[in-house]
């Protein structure tokens, strides 16, 4: 059956028949619920932790996104705090596509960041594209090699990647707080620090006083190249099939040992770019904190995404607001911006149980909607 109009003939709308955009929406909805939850989670958290300091929980959580998100500057000061753990973050989750746990991001973030450093310093001055081109490729190969010797550890030793990533984060760091303090520090600086790399290896400011730089625009370049490598491409569509059955993959003709060795090595590169943006853009030289925490954050950031580019990057922008906020709430209160630590992990647990708390209540609809057709 129709329905002819003047213009044109168009079909007789059926119940129990969906369109696609309903069904788009409600996949839509269906993924954002969890998010939501979560979030939910956090705020509760938050209000909890305030009103404990003796505060009111909205006016001081008010105040702190002003602070994060108030005005441009405030966005900006955000946003440039949170690029290299998008990338990070990134380089992280493609590990995670291909059944591979990279939790060695930390130690390859200093290995990049020491890396472009040093080329910073010690090579050029040359045209600015070249010699940041040039600081961002050595950090990428430095990171890369790192994670891929640990990769093909795994895929031809069998040697536990959990492991030997996490221990991998300790010999880096110890082996670069060595070249800082001893035989590459600035002798004109008593802390632990690299020479200052020169002018050409520095990204452009874009706002002052915000540190949001032209490597804003390499990052979304970045984010761009890796959702299409692991969505789009078929390469990434062998890492996903290796995550996801390592065997069926492998009878599939799939060479599951390159595919683990190549998701190693990318999400490394990832990770050294990820150091390299730490002094290119904000730092201008290598010292012995400079990415703390950065790595942790990226892994527990992907695992909340599951390992998702879009759901990440969407991930680390909000945990970027969380950071910043917590800033702005320890200057208008007493509240220190430690709490923030205690609300991001309440966080993250709300995360892992959301899967198993979701599941159950589609067990229990499941179960309702039997009973009733009984």
């Amino acid at each position: 059956m129709s329905l002819k109009t003047p213009f044109k003939t168009l079909p007789q709308s059926q119940e129990g028949v969906k369109s696609p955009a309903n069904s788009s929406v409600r996949a839509l909805a269906r993924r954002a619920v969890p998010g939501l939850f979560t979030l939910a989670v956090g705020l509760v958290l938050a209000v909890i932790l305030i009103e404990a300091q003796g505060y009111q929980a909205l006016p001081t959580i008010m105040a702190g996104l002003d602070y994060a998100v108030g005005d441009a500057t405030s966005i900006a000061r955000t946003l440039a705090w949170g690029l290299p753990l998008i990338v990070a973050t990134l380089g992280v989750s493609l590990a995670y596509r291909s059944g591979m746990f990279n939790i060695g991001a930390e130690g390859q973030i200093y290995a990049g960041a020491m890396a472009a450093a040093l080329t910073g310093a010690y090579i050029g001055p040359m045209f600015t594209g070249l010699h940041l081109f040039l600081c961002l490729a050595v950090s990428a190969v430095v990171g890369g090699a790192v994670a891929a010797g640990l990769g093909w550890l795994r895929a031809v030793w069998n040697v536990d990647e959990v492991l030997s990533t996490l221990l991998s984060n300790y010999i880096i760091m110890l082996f670069c707080a060595y070249l800082a303090t001893a035989p590459l520090r600035d002798p004109a600086r008593q802390s632990g620090t690299t020479r200052a790399v020169h002018d050409t290896a520095m990204f452009t400011e874009l706002i002052p006083s915000t540190q949001l730089t032209s490597a804003l625009f390499v990052v979304i370049v970045l984010c761009g190249a890796t959702w299409w490598l692991s969505e789009r491409s078929v390469t990434g569509y062998r890492w996903r099939m290796t995550g996801e059955s390592p065997a069926f993959a492998a009878a599939s003709g799939i060479n599951v040992r390159r595919s683990r060795i190549g998701s190693m090595a990318v999400s490394g590169a990832l990770c050294g770019i990820a150091g390299a943006l730490l002094v290119t853009a904000s730092q201008g030289r290598f010292w012995t904190e400079i990415g703390t925490g950065i790595g942790w954050d990226a892994v527990l950031l992907a695992m909340i995404a599951r390992a998702r580019p879009v759901s990440a990057i969407i991930w680390v922008l909000v945990y970027s607001v969380m950071r910043s906020a917590a800033r702005g709430i320890e200057q208008v209160s007493t509240v220190p911006s430690e709490m923030s630590l205690i609300l991001i992990s309440g966080i993250i647990i709300a995360a892992t149980a959301r899967a198993g708390l979701f599941t159950r209540l589609a067990e229990l609809k499941n179960r309702y909607i039997r009973s009733e057709g009984k």
